[in-house]
């Protein structure tokens, strides 16, 4: 069974955590959901969300990716009673104490989702289209949790080639033609 630690004093994860909380104001965990991507190396906690990487040295025992809900992973440090936190993960899971969470978890077996997605914090349908020609795996891709958005940022791009050929079909463009433009552009960004 493969296991990986990190161990922080909660003031300090959660002045971290209060850093990115900032970036999503005004933002409700129930109307809104972010994956949080938390990634363990030798001394450093790193926190990855859309637009925001932040690195934080602590104790450490082993490397791991997991990724959960980021707002789901603030309620849990903020319940934590205790001064020092240690966190355990093991495969596809994580203990908080007995508190034991299902998480998406890798423990760097191969290299096919080791790097973390760059987009930024109002990423658009145009940044979630691009991460394919950017060369990040499908797998990369779906451990974020954008897989589903992307799939919607396809169908959103079929539906605008189609309106836009709509008002383009009295000069002969049609929606394959807008949608070979929109792929061009996206290819060469």
């Amino acid at each position: 069974m493969n296991k990986s630690s990190f161990t922080i004093r909660k003031s300090k994860l959660n002045s971290e955590l209060v850093k990115i909380k900032k970036a999503f104001k005004g933002l409700s965990a129930k109307r809104f959901s972010t994956v949080l991507e938390i990634t363990i190396t030798d001394d450093l906690l790193t926190l990855i969300v859309p637009g925001i990487k932040i690195e934080i040295p602590c104790k450490t025992v082993s490397t791991v990716k997991a990724s959960l809900d980021y707002f789901y992973f603030v309620s849990i440090v903020k319940e934590w009673k205790k001064p020092i936190l240690e966190c355990t993960f093991y495969d596809n899971k994580m203990h908080f104490g007995i508190t034991t969470i299902n998480v998406q978890t890798t423990f760097f077996q191969d290299d096919s989702i080791l790097r973390s997605i760059k987009l930024p914090i109002n990423f658009t349908d145009w940044h979630l289209l691009r991460l394919e020609n950017k060369n990040y795996t499908k797998e990369e891709i779906s451990f974020n949790g954008l897989d589903y958005m992307v799939n919607c940022a396809k169908g959103n791009m079929l539906y605008n080639a189609e309106r836009a050929s709509e008002f383009l079909a009295l000069y002969g463009i049609t929606t394959q033609e807008v949608i070979e433009l929109i792929e061009k552009k996206i290819k060469l960004e």
